[in-house]
C-alpha cells in the first residue's frame, strides 16, 4: 500500500512512518519542518517532500497514487495555537481543506485525520464517549472541530474519512509539552511548573497511537470517530510526582496560576476503540514512562 503522511516528520508522525515501512508500505512524507525534521533514521525509505500542506501543488505532487492518506499535520500545541491564532486556523482548517481537495484529486479512497480530545473541551462526564458534545475550551480545540465538520460534509463521496481523537500522547522524541519538559527539568534538578494544580488527564503511549493509526490504514475506513486513549485519569500532580520518582531527581513542584485555555479534566472512553479496533489500552500509561525517563 502507498501511504503519504502530512507532518510524518514530527514526533507521532516518526513513530508511524517507521512502523508502516517495516510492514512494508510505501511512504511519502509531507512536512514544513516547523516542528519536525528529516534527519532522523525513522525516515529512512520514506519519499520525503519539503512543503506547506497550505499549498495544493504541493499535496498534489504528495498524494499522487496513493491508497491513503494520514494527515496529522496541524499546529498541535494548545499555548502555541493563543500565541499565533492566524497560523493556527491557516494550517488546522484551510490546511485540512486543501490536503482533502487534493487526496480527492489524486483519487484517493480514504483519509486519516488526527483529532483531538480537546473538542469536548470541559466535559460534563468522565469517561468521555465519542458522542460526547462538541466545547472547545480554546483555538486548538475548535480548529478540530472545523475539520471534522469540514471532512464530514466533504462533497466528494469518493473520499471516505476516518478520525481519531487523540488523548495526551506521550513518547520518546516529543518536545514543548508537559512531560518532556518535566522530564528535562528534573533531570536539571530544576523545579516542575505546574500551572493551575488540579488538573486530571489521560495520557496514551504513542506506541497505542500508532497501533491505531496502522490499524485503520490497513483495515480501510471507520463510519464514526474513535477516541485513542488509555481510559486512565492521573491527576498532575500525580504525573509530577512520579516523574520526579523515576529520575531519582531532587526536584520540587512550583505550582502556578491556571493557563485559561488549558482543559482541566479529560478521561477517554475508550470502550469503541477496543470494540473496532481491537486494541487494548495500557494498565498504566504513565509507567511506560520509565522505559525512556533516564535517557539524556
Amino acid at each position: 500500500m502507498k501511504i503519504a503522511v502530512t507532518g510524518g516528520a514530527g514526533f507521532i508522525g516518526q513513530h508511524l512512518v517507521r512502523a508502516l515501512s517495516r510492514r512494508g508500505h510505501a511512504l511519502t512524507v509531507l512536512d514544513n519542518l516547523r516542528r519536525g525534521s528529516f534527519e532522523t533514521a525513522a525516515l529512512e525509505g520514506a519519499t520525503l517532500i519539503q512543503g506547506d500542506i497550505r499549498d495544493s501543488a504541493t499535496c498534489d505532487v504528495a498524494f499522487r497514487g496513493v491508497n491513503c492518506v494520514v494527515h496529522l499535520a496541524a499546529q498541535s500545541n494548545v499555548m502555541g495555537s493563543e500565541s499565533d491564532p492566524s497560523y493556527t486556523v491557516e494550517t488546522n482548517v484551510s490546511g485540512t481543506w486543501t490536503v482533502a481537495q487534493a487526496a480527492a484529486a489524486a483519487g484517493a479512497p480514504h483519509l486519516l485525520f488526527a483529532s483531538s480530545r480537546e473538542v469536548y473541551g470541559e466535559p460534563q462526564t468522565m469517561p468521555v464517549p465519542e458522542a460526547a458534545p462538541f466545547s472547545a475550551r480554546n483555538l486548538y480545540g475548535a480548529t478540530k472541530i472545523s475539520g471534522e465538520a469540514l471532512l464530514g460534509t466533504f462533497p466528494n463521496p469518493q473520499l471516505r474519512t476516518s478520525i481519531l481523537r487523540l488523548s495526551n500522547v506521550i513518547g520518546p522524541g516529543d518536545t514543548g509539552r508537559v512531560v518532556p519538559l518535566w522530564l528535562t527539568a528534573a533531570r536539571a534538578q530544576e523545579p516542575l511548573i505546574l500551572y493551575g494544580g488540579e488538573q486530571v488527564l489521560d495520557f496514551v503511549p504513542v506506541e497505542l497511537v500508532v497501533d491505531a493509526f496502522v490499524a485503520i490504514c490497513e483495515r480501510g475506513p471507520i463510519g464514526a470517530p474513535v477516541n485513542v486513549g488509555s481510559g486512565l485519569p492521573v491527576t498532575l500532580r500525580e504525573l509530577a510526582g512520579r516523574i520526579i520518582a523515576m529520575t531519582g531527581s531532587r526536584s520540587t513542584l512550583e505550582v502556578r496560576p491556571a493557563r485559561g485555555p488549558e482543559v482541566s479534566r479529560y478521561c477517554a472512553d475508550v470502550s469503541r476503540m477496543e470494540r473496532c479496533l481491537g486494541l487494548t489500552p495500557p494498565a498504566d500509561a504513565v509507567g511506560m514512562i520509565a522505559r525512556w525517563a533516564v535517557i539524556p
